[in-house]
């Protein structure tokens, strides 16, 4: 098996230092896949695993094809940004189950949608957070269930606004037409699958252009992606500032945190549209868990934030509030993410 030296982290659990290599993996030996983690020292440490200070007897049924260890997963390219966010939910879920035969909790990252899903698949995964998109995803093909949500950011639902320069003379979605707006990136749900979600929904024709400063054809809005496009830096609100495009997408959340432009940029844009609250983030869980356990990990969590404990936890997990059942706004804002991941399906 061939692997890449990523990174070298340390990790503080139960007041000791463990030391982890991180490494990319080709997936050659027993099937792994992704981003492990392995321990430098003590020896003692199985290959593969993020280590728990908790031990505890074998269970009756394994939770994932790592024994009595259970795996909890992410999709991202960013390890450093993820490994102590994962780290903290992972040292708390030991704890918590330390007592069901659960003897640790495991970390795998990977790049992409269709690797967790040969990760749920393989039974290799067993708990991981994704937004609506890539959780629809994983529910279809069967391998996942939808077990809680997750105010991730501190809010149970979000919206995609549309938003152009305030002197444009825009000032409905029909006046986009002939006209090019920018999308984030081609991964994100709030600042492109969403919004163009929507405006495929309204009937309007999207053409992606090659060039961003290229006129689209007639009869349609053309497109192009901030992260590939943008030479001068900035995103989508830059590139509608300075004209290349006439319109923008992001989240709402984004828009009123206005962390990437200033307070005086937002002054001089607008917003046209605004799309209908979709289900913030989920907590999914290996359809082929064991249901007693399954249980027990949705009480465990949507407890978490009673405790001084656990909310700190929740807070180092991608500042979230809590997590709580389906069912509800929460049931109304999945929907509305379903209908419009299935028109996303046309492109």
């Amino acid at each position: 098996m061939q692997k890449t030296l990523l990174a070298f982290a340390a990790v503080l659990v139960s007041g000791a230092a463990l030391f982890f290599f991180i490494t990319a993996d080709d997936g050659s030996q027993s099937g792994r896949r992704g981003l492990v983690l392995e321990s430098a020292s003590p020896p003692s440490v199985s290959e593969s695993r993020t280590v728990s200070s908790v031990s505890a007897p074998l269970p009756a049924v394994r939770p994932s094809s790592f024994g009595n260890r259970l795996v909890l997963g992410r999709i991202t390219t960013n390890v450093s940004k993820y490994l102590p966010r994962l780290q903290a939910m992972a040292n708390s879920l030991s704890i918590e189950l330390a007592g069901q035969g659960i003897s640790g909790v495991d970390i795998r990252m990977v790049d992409t949608l269709e690797e967790m899903t040969e990760l749920f698949l393989a039974g290799e995964v067993d708990l991981v957070s994704e937004t609506a998109f890539g959780a629809i995803e994983l529910e279809r093909d069967g391998l996942a269930e939808m077990m809680l949500r997750e105010w991730k950011g501190g809010v149970p639902s979000y919206t995609s606004i549309i938003f152009v320069r305030r002197d444009s003379g825009i000032d409905s979605l029909d006046d986009l037409v002939g006209r090019r707006i920018a999308f984030e990136e081609r991964s994100s749900t709030s600042a492109y699958l969403v919004p163009r979600s929507l405006l495929a929904r309204a009937g309007y024709n999207m053409v992606e252009l090659s060039d961003p400063v290229a006129p689209p054809p007639s009869g349609s809005i053309g497109f192009a992606f901030a992260d590939e496009s943008d030479g001068g830096g900035g995103g989508a609100v830059s590139m509608v500032l300075r004209g290349v495009v006439a319109a923008g997408a992001m989240s709402n959340m984004d828009w009123a945190e206005a962390e990437d432009f200033s307070e005086a940029d937002r002054r001089d844009l607008v917003i046209i549209q605004v799309s209908d609250p979709i289900i913030r983030s989920l907590m999914l869980v290996r359809s082929s868990l064991d249901p007693t356990l399954k249980a027990r990990l949705s009480a465990i969590l949507e407890r978490m934030h009673e405790t001084e404990a656990g909310m700190d936890t929740l807070q180092q997990y991608s500042k979230v509030a809590r997590f709580d059942r389906m069912e509800g706004d929460a049931l109304v804002n999945l929907m509305s993410a379903r209908f419009m991941y299935e028109t996303s399906g046309s492109f």
